[in-house]
């Protein structure tokens, strides 16, 4: 007589792999996302550090925003001491560029912009097939003055636009050639310039952001609105719901490095704020504002840009 296993041994087999693989699935899962974030916070570490090397040559001086596109954005900038674009790739943000051009692309009319952003064009000239995953501190909401009440004085790491000397006879319509890591690429030159703040106006270095996760394309930025989850209404637009899609990106978090260079992960805070309406990205929303030193209450950041009680 051949032996054999009965159905129901095969299905009970079968039912006991199946609650093993439900258990351990999404261990699995956590535990790969888990290296993900390491690498994104090793990525986000570099970058500052390849700042303060910036910094070191130009007077203490954040980077200055003078172009349109991606050579625009302060990560352009301190490419010639990282000399390595993948790290502004953030593993657990895998948008591809054509993803992100079918729906946030010139003549679109998106409400959240539009970017070039193919392989050779204006947002992408070195060909990433990625969307770069990190974005720098322009305050709360996109070049935000709350703090100061002035638009002469910013709240996170650039001044407010103003027009430079040297570049006075360009009127926004400009193209110039421009060598991206051996890439020579037309650069629209900005008629406004941004310029990045001194390090000595950073009244908390250990406490004020400087780079961190987003899903903002160049000019890229921390700004609290493209930090949020996308909307389950219909409400976004569909580049903000492809962007946003997988906000926050590391198990209800985000990566930032400080501008003292200290990296570190931040549980998305999702709290009510008075900055445009939009929901807290962190905590201590006392962060974005560089003349924030641990005491004192620029924005009444300590509450959200809510008045304090009485």
């Amino acid at each position: 007589m051949k032996k054999a296993f009965t159905l129901i041994e095969l299905l009970v087999v079968i039912a006991i792999i199946a609650i093993l693989a439900a258990i351990l699935f999404p261990v699995f899962a956590q535990a790969r996302e888990k290296a993900r974030a390491t690498t994104c916070i090793s990525n986000v570490k570099q970058i500052g550090l390849g700042t303060f090397m910036y910094m070191q040559d130009y007077d203490e001086r954040f980077p200055t925003s003078w172009a349109a596109g991606f050579p625009g954005d302060p990560k352009y900038f301190i490419q010639p001491y990282l000399k390595n674009l993948k790290v502004l790739t953030c593993p657990s943000f895998p948008v591809t560029v054509q993803q992100a051009h079918a729906v946030c692309g010139p003549g679109l009319n998106d409400p959240e912009g539009s970017w070039n952003l193919l392989p050779g064009g204006s947002d992408n000239p070195t060909g990433e097939p990625f969307l770069w995953g990190y974005g720098f501190n322009l305050g709360p909401t996109w070049f935000s003055s709350y703090a100061s009440g002035s638009s002469a004085d910013r709240d996170g790491l650039m001044q407010d636009p103003r027009t430079d000397a040297e570049l006075s006879g360009y009127d926004g319509n400009t193209d110039v050639p421009l060598n991206v890591l051996g890439v020579t690429v037309p650069v629209r030159i900005r008629r406004w310039v941004r310029p990045g703040v001194v390090l000595a106006s950073v009244a908390a270095p250990a406490q004020v952001l400087m780079f961190g996760d987003t899903t903002e394309p160049p000019l890229s930025s921390l700004t609290i609105s493209w930090m949020r989850p996308a909307a389950q209404t219909g409400t976004d637009s569909n580049c903000r719901r492809t962007l946003s899609a997988n906000n926050p990106r590391h198990t209800g978090g985000n990566n930032f490095v400080y501008v003292d260079g200290h990296a570190k992960w931040q549980r998305y805070a999702n709290q009510p704020t008075n900055y445009d309406g939009l929901p807290s990205s962190i905590r201590d929303m006392c962060s974005y504002f560089r003349t924030y030193d641990g005491g004192n209450n620029p924005a009444n950041c300590r509450t959200n840009g809510f008045p304090p009680n009485p």
